[in-house]
């Protein structure tokens, strides 16, 4: 299945119109339209459309949704310096670069989230070259 399949699947599922897909992205109705006679959505439309129908980016384009998460323990060891060690209960230690990550990660909101993961998947992907 196609992602413009997908997006008219979930119009009919969650009996949305296209019209208001169109104005919540910012597009005309027959830009929506055009999608079903295989014209495919941007990047950035598509971030927008996964947060209207309140599905994952994962799901959008692949038809799966991406596995849950562990749920781990976590704790910050230390004095407030900046040798502190965030550890998880699974059993790993992250450096301090990617405790930062994870603190700008979590001040970003879903838009900006699915952004920058399919910002880390091109990059991935660029790498596997």
């Amino acid at each position: 299945m196609e992602i413009a399949d997908r997006i008219f699947q979930l119009l009919e599922k969650q009996g949305k119109k296209q019209s208001d897909l169109a104005r919540f992205i910012g597009v005309r109705p027959t830009t929506v339209s055009a999608w079903k006679g295989g014209g495919v959505p941007s990047v950035d439309h598509l971030i927008h459309i996964a947060e209207f129908f309140g599905v994952s980016l994962d799901y959008l384009m692949t038809g799966k949704e991406p596995p849950p998460a562990p749920v781990v323990k976590q704790g910050i060891f230390g004095n407030g310096n900046s040798n502190n060690t965030v550890a998880f209960g699974v059993g790993g230690e992250l450096s301090e670069y990617d405790a930062e990550l994870l603190k700008v990660w979590g001040g970003l909101d879903i838009r900006r989230k699915t952004a920058l993961l399919t910002f880390a998947y091109d990059l991935e992907k660029e790498m596997r070259g």
